[in-house]
C-alpha cells in the first residue's frame, strides 16, 4: 500500500505579497531576493544540484520560525529548510521553479544550557557541531558527533539527517546521541521536548521520528544532545593490511584486550592512497611500502591506561599485520587522522564522483567488498571504485572514479554501476543510505529498494503532518 498524496495547497497569494509578509515577520533584511544574495543557497555543497527559489528567509528565533511557517501553511508556499548546507544528497536544495522558499536557521546558534554533571548540552539548530563540540570541551565533556564537515554543519542539520562520522562504533549516530528536540510542525505548531530525561516511556518517540526526516516532518529549531566523559588519552595506530577480513579479525581481538573502548576503526583502500599522493594533495603515508588496504583504529582511554602496545602489538602480527606507526603524540596523532580526512578532499581533485553511501553488516564486510569489486570488474573493469569509510560499524563510502582525471562519467555508465552497487547492497540485507540521508538524490532507490508497505507507512506519516506537502517538498519520498 503506497499510502496519501498531497492534497491541494490552498490558494496562493502573489510572490510580491508573500515576500512582504515574510518580511514583517522576520525584518526586510532577512528575507534575500537578489538573484547574488540566494544564489549560495540554492546550490548543494558538491554543485551538482542547482535551484531557483522565491526568497531566502532567516529567522532569528523559533517564535518567528514558528510564525513563518504558519504564514506558509496558510498560503501554500513550499519551504525548504537549510542549515549549513553540507549535505551530500541535495536534502538542503530548492528545486527550480522560483516558488519555494529557503529557510536558514543560521542565525538560531544560542547556547541554551550545558549540564556537565548530568551530561547533555541544549543548543540552537544553527550552531555549527565543531562549535557545539568546544563548548563541551571547555566544560570537560565530549561530545562524540564527529564528521567532516563539522567546521560548517549545524546541529538542526545533522539532527535532521541523522549523521553518523567517525564515532559511530562507539557512541552511535545523532539519533542514539539525541535526548531532546524542540521543533515547528508544518502547521506552524511547536513541539518542545529538550527534557534531557534518559527515561521517558510517555507515548510515541516524536524525538527520534524527527530525527532523520531531513525537514519533511518539521523544521528543528534545537535539540539536547548527550555528553561523555573527555577521555584522558589514546592509542592511535595506522596499518597497512593484505585484505580487508584482517580489519574485521582484528577489531575482535582487540575489543577483548582492555576496558578502553575501541572508537575508531576506519578503512581505505590503495585507491584511496594513490588519490592522497597525487597531486595537488601532498598528503605523506607513514608506512614503509603500498598495501591494498589500510587501517586507523583509535581506542579512547578513560582512566590511567594500561600499557596496551605491547598487546596490541602481539594482536597485529598475529594477524599477519607487521606495517604499523602508532602515535605518540597529540600531533601524531592529529597527523594521521589528517590521512583519513583528507580522502574526500583528494577525490574532489580527481574530478566528479559517483557516492554511494552503504552498510552492511560488519561481519560481512569482507565477503561484501570481494563480490563487489569482482562484479564491478565484469560489469566494466575501466571503472575504477575508491573504497573507504567506518569498517567497525559497517559503512562503506564506495564512490566511483572518473576514466579520466577531470571528467565525469556517462550517465548510463553511472546508472549501470550504481544499480550494481544497490543491488549487492540489497542482496547482503544491508542499506543503500547510512548516513548521509536520502534529500533528491536517492528518492529513486527508496522506490526501488523500501517496501510498498514502508512507503505506505513514511507516507501517511507525512499527510498527517503536512497534508498540503509543503514542508521539503521533493525530497525522501517518492
Amino acid at each position: 500500500m503506497q499510502g496519501p498524496r498531497p492534497t491541494e495547497p490552498p490558494d496562493r497569494p502573489p510572490s510580491e505579497r508573500i515576500v512582504e509578509a515574510l518580511a514583517g515577520i522576520v525584518g526586510a533584511d532577512r528575507v534575500l531576493t537578489e538573484a547574488t544574495d540566494r544564489a549560495p543557497y540554492e546550490t548543494d555543497w558538491r554543485g551538482k544540484y542547482h535551484g531557483r527559489c522565491l526568497a531566502v528567509v532567516q529567522p532569528g528565533s523559533n517564535a518567528e520560525v514558528a510564525k513563518v511557517v504558519a504564514y506558509c501553511s496558510r498560503h501554500g508556499v513550499p519551504i525548504v529548510p537549510q542549515g549549513g548546507n553540507t549535505g551530500l544528497c541535495a536534502g538542503a536544495t530548492p528545486d527550480d521553479s522560483g516558488t519555494q522558499i529557503v529557510l536558514t536557521l543560521q542565525r538560531l546558534r544560542q547556547l541554551r544550557s550545558l549540564d556537565a554533571e548530568d551530561g547533555h548540552i541544549t543548543c540552537g539548530a544553527g550552531m555549527p557541531l565543531a562549535e557545539a563540540q568546544a563548548h563541551a570541551e571547555a566544560a570537560g565533556m565530549l561530545l562524540p558527533l564527529s564528521i567532516a564537515s563539522e567546521g560548517t554543519a549545524t546541529i538542526g542539520g545533522v539532527v535532521s539527517t541523522n549523521a553518523g562520522g567517525l564515532n559511530v562504533l562507539h557512541y552511535g549516530s545523532a539519533r542514539q546521541l539525541l535526548l531532546g528536540i524542540e521543533a515547528v510542525l508544518p502547521d506552524g505548531s511547536v513541539v518542545s521536548r529538550l527534557t534531557p530525561l534518559r527515561k521517558d516511556n510517555t507515548g510515541y518517540d516524536l524525538t527520534s521520528l524527527l530525527a532523520g526526516s531531513e525537514g519533511t516532518l518539521g523544521i528543528v529549531t534545537a535539540a539536547t544532545l548527550s555528553l561523555s566523559p573527555r577521555p584522558v588519552g589514546y592509542t592511535t595506530f595506522l596499518a597497512g593490511l593484505a585484505d580487508v577480513g584482517q580489519a574485521r579479525a582484528t577489531l575482535r581481538a582487540v575489543r577483548t584486550l582492555t576496558a578502553s573502548p575501541v572508537t575508531s576503526w576506519e578503512l581505505f583502500s590503495e585507491v584511496s592512497a594513490e588519490l592522497l599522493v597525487t597531486p595537488p594533495m601532498a598528503t605523506t603515508l607513514p608506512l614503509e611500502g603500498p598495501h591494498a588496504w589500510y587501517l586507523l583504529g583509535e581506542l579512547s582511554h578513560f582512566g590511567e591506561p594500561a600499557d596496551i602496545l605491547d598487546d596490541l602489538a602481539e594482536i597485529l602480527v598475529e594477524h599477519d599485520i607487521e606495517d604499523v606507526v602508532v602515535a605518540t603524540s597529540a600531533q601524531q596523532r592529529a597527523d594521521l587522522w589528517a590521512i583519513r580526512e583528507d580522502i574526500t578532499e583528494a577525490e574532489r581533485a580527481a574530478g566528479p564522483t559517483i557516492k554511494h553511501d552503504i552498510s552492511v553488516a560488519p561481519s560481512q564486510i569482507d565477503s561484501f567488498i570481494e563480490t563487489l569489486l569482482a562484479a564491478c570488474r565484469d560489469l566494466d573493469d575501466t571503472i575504477r571504485l575508491n573504497i573507504f569509510g567506518h569498517v567497525g560499524d559497517g559503512n562503506l563510502h564506495i564512490n566511483v572514479l572518473p576514466r579520466e582525471r577531470g571528467q565525469e562519467l556517462p550517465e548510463a555508465d553511472q546508472a549501470r554501476v550504481s544499480t550494481c552497487i544497490y543491488d549487492l547492497t540489497r542482496d547482503a540485507g544491508g542499506s543503500f543510505s547510512a548516513e548521509h540521508g536520502i534529500g533528491q538524490q536517492k528518492i529513486a532507490q527508496m522506490a526501488r529498494y523500501k517496501s510498498g508497505a514502508e512507503i505506505g507507512m513514511m507516507r501517511r506519516l507525512k499527510a498527517s503532518l503536512d497534508p498540503t506537502g509543503i514542508m521539503n517538498p521533493g525530497k525522501v519520498l517518492p
